[in-house]
Formats: structure tokens, C-alpha cells, sequence
């Protein structure tokens, strides 16, 4: 027992032995970790899927409406009442307005509102048609128009609490001793209270001036007004046919000049129309456009000044964004050395020069692209074709070497998950985007799905989504 207690323990270190599996592990753990911070602070590749699309290409002008209109005045001095709501057709011989020269009709009415009607449905849908078109149209150049629409939504409503009444009350208005003058419209057409004194305008008329809108601003009079004798109380439209003038600069000319109808969109009003177009020289011998139309002389009816678009270029086809379009180079060669076969097979004789001699060989070539002279062909390190090498003419001992190269636009498809180029050809542009012609050979095709910034790939690079 004493000799056990007596004995001492000696611990041996274990020498760390570094093995193989060891070694795999810790590569294969480093790997990871650089793959996934890698993929982390890399910029990630972004797709778009190809859709269909177009682009309208417009012109914003404002111009000023020439109409067939005939200003009525006021017969004799007194208290004016409509019997016609504004911009409503009256036909020939129908009761426009009445002139109560007493002012007796005014004061009975007052003293007795019970007699006139309220609005009824349509004249609420009137007035509220009017208040959504007037702040639809309006803009902050136009400020001034604002009395404009005050005293014309003023006047609308006088006259459909008047117009409803007057006829029905005529009868016992006489019995109270109160007579008025009633005034009908000397020819069929549309009623229109606004008068801005360019009812005489001619297209001979024309000058700069005639495009101050502040100088030539809107007078409504409304019912129950007083007037005087000579007043200008309405006007009467009496033609469907009414025409825009313009001013025009020289891109406008250039443009349009030999146009003989342009395709007009009237934006606040989402009406777009045909109009025959042609140009005029004004008082001031500038050029005008004239714009003549035969459709919507309602909706315009009080309105001297119109805004309006002239659509330049309509483009249909698949629309993407431009930082997807790149562009690759191809092997060019002239279209006579192009073979077709029976089978439906396209490409070249190439020269193969072998210890036995010279021989020609068919090779069986993708056209990327084909214009009147030159076809486009793949010129990448494992095309058949190279630079440097020779093809044949079809029927002829004519030779033409490889090596001169032209760029394509295009794009990299990524349906595969690789890049892939489909050469595109490009319509029109704007706002960042593209429109590119369907359906062409090696083209994209709607709802593939292409590298958004084409400047962060190459072809043949594998793509994660």
C-alpha cells in the first residue's frame, strides 16, 4: 500500500496529428464562406419579362376655335330671362329669351319664389357634367378663367329655375297685369351665352395677337339680369363644322407639311379624332395650322381656346428597357456566297486544304441577321467559321476571306439560366424603353425574360434569379 501511495503519475502530451479529412473540411468550410459573402455583396442580376407594348409620340399646342356663329342683341332695354339652357340646340322659332322692361316680372317672381321650380335631376347631372369638365380643363395659366366658369355655372342655374317656369306661368302672370317680351331664335342651331367678341373671327384674321387669351376673355349674362337695347345676350351656332388654328414653328412645318390629316387627342376631354389638316398664312404672315373637324362642335361650344395633341408616331411591337439592349459582333458576308439546300439547310463552302490538295466543304452556318447585302454569322472561338478562312461562291471560282465584323443590337435571354444573345431590332424609343419589331428570327419573344442592365453580364454566364 505504501509503495502504490509512493508512485507518481506522469501525463503525456498527445502530439495534434493533422489529417486529411481534416484538410477537405476546413477547404471545403472556407469555400462556403467565400461563395456566400461573395453572393452577398455582389450586385444581383435583374430580369424583365418581355412584354408587349407601344409608344405614342404627341405635340401639345393651344389654338383657337373658328365657328359658323351668328351674336343676337337684346331687342329692346329691360330684365332678361332664358328659356333655353346654355349650349342646347334651339330650333328656328323657338323662344330663346324674354325682355320684361317694367322689371315687374323681376319683383313678382322675388316676392313670390314659390312659383318657379327647382332644379330637377337632369339640370343637377347638367351642372355637375360642367363643374368636373370646367376643373378638368383648367390649369394655372388659366387662373382668370375661373370667373369665367363662375359666371356661367351662375347662369345655369338661373336658367333652370327660370326656363322650367315662365312658359307654365305665362297665363296667370297676364292675369296679374305683368306682360313680357318673349324672343325667338331667328334660325335653328346651338344656344351658347358666351361671348367673347371673336364670333367674327376669319382665318384672314389671324395674327399673333389673336393668342392672347387675356385680351379676349369670356361675358356671360345671366337671367334676371338688366340689359340694354343693342346688348349681345346669345349666340347662335348654326354649322357642326368648326376648325382649330395654330401657331407653327418651322420643326412644326417641316413635320407636317406634307400631311393632308393628323390624328388630334383632346386629353381633358378623352376624345381623339381625325382632322384634315392644312396651313395658312396670317394677317402677320406667319404660318398657321388649321385643324377642321365635323364631330364634338357640342363639347367645344363655349371654349375659344382649346389644348389639344397632335400624334406624331404611334409604335406597336415588344417593348423593353434600353439598358437591356447591348450589342455583339458578328462575322459579315456578302449574301451572293450564301448556299441554300434542298433540305432547307443554309451556309457556306468553305475551303479545306488538306496534304491530298484543296477541296470545298458545306458548312452548315446560323444567320443571325440578313439585310441586301451582307448575312451575319456567329464569330465566337467555337464557330466552324473563323477569321482567315475562305468560302466559295455558288457556281463561281470567286473566294472571299473571313474577318470583317459589324455589331448587332441586342439582348441576353436568360430562360436557360444562362445568357443567351437574341439580336433585336429597334422601332422607336423614350421614357427609358424601347419598342423592338416582333417576331424576328433570333429576336426575343413576349414574356422571356432578359437581363435588365445588360452591362452586368457577358453571353454564356450562368445566371441565378
Amino acid at each position: 500500500m505504501t509503495k502504490n501511495k509512493n508512485k507518481k503519475i506522469i501525463h503525456i502530451k498527445r502530439k495534434f496529428k493533422l489529417n486529411v479529412g481534416m484538410i477537405i473540411f476546413f477547404i471545403i468550410f472556407v469555400y462556403i464562406v467565400f461563395s456566400v459573402t461573395s453572393y452577398l455583396r455582389r450586385d444581383k442580376v435583374k430580369f424583365f419579362e418581355v412584354e408587349e407594348g407601344s409608344i405614342v409620340k404627341e405635340h401639345t399646342y393651344t389654338g383657337v376655335i373658328l365657328r359658323t356663329e351668328q351674336v343676337v342683341n337684346a331687342e329692346k332695354s329691360g330684365y332678361l330671362n332664358y328659356f333655353i339652357p346654355d349650349n342646347k340646340k334651339a330650333a328656328k322659332g323657338a323662344a330663346v329669351y324674354s325682355i320684361d322692361e317694367t322689371g315687374n316680372l323681376e319683383n313678382y317672381l322675388r316676392e313670390h319664389p314659390e312659383l318657379l321650380s327647382g332644379l330637377t335631376d337632369s339640370n343637377i347631372s347638367e351642372l355637375r357634367a360642367k363643374l368636373y369638365s370646367s376643373a378638368v380643363s383648367l390649369n394655372d395659366i388659366e387662373f382668370n378663367r375661373i370667373y369665367d366658369i363662375n359666371m356661367s355655372l351662375n347662369a345655369m342655374v338661373m336658367e333652370f329655375a327660370g326656363f322650367n317656369s315662365l312658359s307654365a306661368l305665362s297665363g296667370s302672370l297676364a292675369d296679374q297685369g305683368i306682360s313680357f317680351n318673349e324672343y325667338y331664335a331667328p334660325a335653328s342651331g346651338l344656344v351658347s351665352y358666351s361671348i367673347d367678341g371673336l364670333e367674327g373671327l376669319t382665318t384672314a384674321d389671324i395674327n399673333s395677337d389673336t393668342f392672347d387669351q387675356t385680351k379676349h376673355g369670356s361675358k356671360i349674362t345671366g337671367s334676371g339680369s338688366m340689359v340694354e337695347e343693342g346688348t349681345a345676350v346669345y349666340k347662335l351656332i348654326t354649322s357642326d363644322i368648326w376648325s382649330i388654328v395654330f401657331p407653327m414653328s418651322q420643326e412644326d412645318i417641316a413635320l407636317f407639311s406634307d400631311r393632308s390629316s393628323l390624328a388630334v387627342n383632346f386629353a381633358d376631354k378623352n376624345i381623339s379624332t381625325e382632322a384634315s389638316f392644312s396651313v395658312l398664312r396670317g394677317e402677320d404672315g406667319e404660318n398657321y395650322g388649321r385643324l377642321d373637324f365635323s364631330r364634338y362642335m357640342i363639347q367645344f361650344a363655349s371654349e375659344r381656346y382649346v389644348d389639344f395633341e397632335i400624334v406624331t408616331n404611334n409604335v406597336s411591337g415588344l417593348k423593353i428597357p434600353e439598358r437591356a439592349i447591348t450589342s455583339k459582333d458578328f462575322f459579315i458576308v456578302p449574301v451572293e456566297y450564301l448556299v441554300e439546300n434542298d433540305d432547307g439547310t443554309v451556309g457556306f463552302n468553305k475551303e479545306v486544304v488538306s496534304e491530298t490538295g484543296t477541296a470545298v466543304q458545306f458548312i452548315d452556318t446560323e444567320i443571325y441577321s440578313q439585310d441586301d447585302e451582307y448575312c451575319y454569322i456567329d464569330n465566337s472561338a467555337d464557330s466552324e467559321l473563323k477569321s482567315g478562312d475562305y468560302i466559295e461562291k455558288p457556281g463561281s471560282s470567286e473566294r472571299y476571306q473571313i474577318g470583317p465584323t459589324k455589331s448587332i443590337p441586342g439582348v441576353y435571354n436568360i430562360n436557360k439560366g444562362y445568357t443567351v444573345f437574341r439580336r433585336v431590332e429597334e422601332l422607336e424609343r423614350d421614357n427609358g424603353y424601347c419598342i423592338v419589331k416582333k417576331n424576328t428570327p433570333y429576336g426575343p419573344s413576349v414574356y422571356d425574360h432578359i437581363v435588365l442592365d445588360a452591362a452586368m453580364v457577358k453571353e454564356g454566364e450562368l445566371i441565378y434569379k
